[in-house]
């Protein structure tokens, strides 16, 4: 009688099989605020997870309902998830190929089209100019606005019927357009130092973009401005890092300076058109700023477009200038007053809604930013098992 034949196996795989189950590792994120955060998107330190499970993993719930997650360039686990007030809410990682998810946060420079960089998520979308354009002699300053009523990426196929097909993306054709202007202005949120003459250096277009996140649940790119003098230095180079996540009306905007000898005045700011003069708020205690902007062209049935910006640290001030002479459509500015130092970086949130997208009204719009003010000083509260 033959014995039956016994293949050795190492220590680990034998306590796996009779632990029935493969290696995993626990997250537990506590919401201390007093509001719910529903599909926010989570961010945690990836060192461990990944050096534990390399690039192939999933995260589920604790009932075992995968989640939507990214690894980005910085080293970060990206998790969309419920977290409702005053809980923890326990993630589970497990190795194995992650299930399917779309991707709706997308950025793109547009080579064909005077390198625009444009980029989206499910709210809305945004574009900032480039080289051939301010080597063509435009002069637009700030960022602008694409509006969107679709949680799927548009902009590629908008600047594919705009070039190719002669759709104009100046009207609506079922999900949003480009009816937004920016102008010689700080457009939709822009930020820019003050020489110490008061004059805002206004910077036109980018000289250099690095896409380095592109979805499913964020897209980030560094941006280089071109040099430029700001009082007795010339040749001050600012780079901002902008970061768009799923689910946020808003980018979140890291800036620092290179060649700036001593601090100086920045603003953040909207601009503010003729055709709602006196459409804008600025909250009391400075935590936000909001402007209901008409478009360029309010009897066309254009909707609203909500503009705002955040401060985690609240600004010196906060108010509405008036132009000295109007610039086309743009009266004035609504801005906020901070001083850089250098060194330093300088951080906010800006961005948008729609009244065809989303926000029903300016009421609602103050709301949202004012509670992701008071979330900023609420974080998520992380643990690694």
């Amino acid at each position: 009688m033959k014995g039956l034949a016994i293949h050795a196996l190492p220590i680990p795989a034998i306590l796996m099989l009779f632990a029935g189950c493969s290696p995993s590792m626990e997250i537990s994120v506590s919401n201390p605020y007093e509001g719910d955060r529903r599909g926010e998107v989570v961010e945690i330190d990836a060192a461990g997870i990944t050096g534990r499970f390399g690039s192939e993993f999933h995260v589920s719930t604790a009932d075992g309902r995968q989640l939507t997650h990214q690894l980005t360039h910085d080293g970060k686990l990206l998790v969309e998830a419920d977290f409702p007030a005053g809980t923890t809410t326990r993630l589970r990682i497990r190795s194995g190929a992650p299930a399917h998810a779309d991707t709706v946060c997308v950025g793109q420079i547009r080579y064909d089209f005077q390198d625009d960089f444009t980029w989206e998520n499910d709210r809305g979308g945004y574009r900032l100019y480039g080289p051939a354009y301010r080597n063509g002699g435009g002069n637009v300053s700030g960022y602008d606005i694409w509006t969107k009523s679709v949680t799927f990426p548009v902009l590629s196929q908008r600047y594919h019927d705009h070039c190719r097909r002669g759709i104009s993306y100046h009207k609506d054709h079922g999900n949003g357009m480009d009816a937004y202007i920016v102008g010689h202005t700080l457009g939709a949120g822009m930020n820019a130092l003050v020489d110490a003459d008061g004059n805002v250096c206004y910077p036109c277009a980018y000289e250099k973009c690095e896409i380095k996140d592109n979805g499913p649940l964020r897209t980030t790119a560094l941006i280089t401005c071109y040099p430029s003098v700001v009082g007795p230095d010339s040749g001050v180079v600012e780079r901002r890092v902008i970061t768009l996540d799923k689910g946020s009306w808003l980018n979140r905007t890291v800036v620092s300076y290179e060649g700036l000898s001593s601090p100086c005045p920045i603003v953040t700011g909207i601009v503010i058109h003729r055709q709602n003069r006196h459409g804008y708020v600025a909250d009391p205690s400075g935590r936000f700023m909001a402007y209901a902007d008409l478009t360029d062209n309010p009897d066309n049935g254009n909707g609203v477009i909500y503009i705002g910006t955040v401060n985690k640290a609240v600004p010196d001030s906060v108010g509405c200038i008036q132009f000295g002479q109007p610039q086309g459509d743009a009266i004035g500015e609504l801005r906020s007053h901070a001083v850089y130092s250098p060194g330093d970086e300088y951080v906010y949130f800006w961005g948008s809604g729609w009244s065809k997208g989303g926000v029903p009204g300016m009421q609602a719009w103050e709301s949202y930013l004012a509670d992701f003010h008071d979330r900023l000083k609420h974080p998520l509260k992380i643990t690694v098992k």
